[in-house]
């Protein structure tokens, strides 16, 4: 992440892979507003670009990527991941950059919280860190999931 002189305007590049195949890089561009939503620009590798606001840069990014995903465009970024989406206390304290990963049950929670532990990476993740292709879904998926794992839960 590069941080512009503003601490509140950041830009970055991340990848996303086509529908031919192709990994381009493509820039994304948030800052906050004074009404406190997140801005976000993101430009495509075909001088394309796609405009959204959300609450914070998770909500955002959620926003800015329906289009191009509607178009067979998948974002190779752990924000992009179903399993993927900050806490409450994370979107407010990190303003949604930072993410947790959300898992299908206890067990598994418990043998990945063991490995964060031994390999000291700690539960929290770069909304925008490189992930497969395979473990990304489209904003849609992402918020389906999301509703079916608070159902479970509760």
């Amino acid at each position: 992440m590069n941080v512009a002189d503003n601490s509140d305007v950041f830009v970055d590049e991340i990848p996303v892979l086509t529908p031919d195949g192709e990994i381009q890089r493509w820039t994304v561009r948030a800052r906050q507003s004074d009404d406190d939503d997140c801005h976000m620009r993101l430009a495509g590798g075909f001088g394309e670009h796609w405009d959204a606001k959300g609450a914070d840069v998770f909500d955002a990014f959620a926003a800015v990527r329906r289009e191009p995903e509607a178009r067979g465009f998948r974002f190779l970024v752990v924000g992009a991941r179903p399993d993927c989406w900050p806490s409450g206390m994370s979107s407010s304290m990190s303003g949604g950059v930072l993410v947790y990963r959300h898992y299908r049950s206890a067990l598994q929670r418990l043998v990945h919280d063991l490995i964060d532990v031994v390999s000291r990476r700690g539960t929290r993740r770069y909304i925008f860190d490189a992930a497969p292709v395979s473990r990304v879904a489209t904003a849609e998926e992402q918020a389906a999931f999301r509703e079916q794992w608070s159902m479970r839960i509760l």
